[in-house]
């Protein structure tokens, strides 16, 4: 039917956070059908939680920006200071010119809602690619 529920050769772990009960079903749905395996985190504090006692760690990060007890841009950079190579996804409503110059400035990609979900797809195609080689 669609070309978007191939999956990978091999499952990869994405931590997903967003204080949004709905967009976090919504996009661990798209990771799954990618060929990840979804752990998710109600905000950047349980996220960064999950990131430091997580056994094998995760292939991807996929965060919003504003969440409760801690924020998108903290988390960020609070993973940065341990891994400067993980893929990082911004998924924001919010996205002033410092906003976007802080998140290339650690890495990172950022998708503004409403997401563009084509060119989600083809940045996850990307990072899979390139982890399968």
């Amino acid at each position: 039917m669609s070309d978007h529920t191939a999956e990978a050769p091999q499952h990869r772990r994405v931590l997903l956070a967003d204080d949004d009960a709905e967009v976090r079903k919504l996009l661990a749905k798209i990771m799954t059908k990618k060929g990840f395996d979804v752990t998710d985190a109600e905000d950047g504090k349980r996220a960064l939680e999950l990131y430091c006692h997580a056994a094998g760690g995760f292939d991807l990060l996929m965060t919003d920006i504003c969440m409760p007890e801690m924020n998108g841009c903290d988390l960020i950079r609070e993973i940065r200071r341990q891994d400067q190579c993980l893929p990082i996804i911004v998924v924001s409503g919010y996205a002033d010119p410092d906003l976007v110059i802080e998140i290339e400035s650690c890495n990172a990609t950022l998708f503004e809602k409403p997401i563009d979900f084509r060119a989600l797809y083809r940045c996850l195609d990307s990072l899979q690619s390139v982890g399968s080689n």
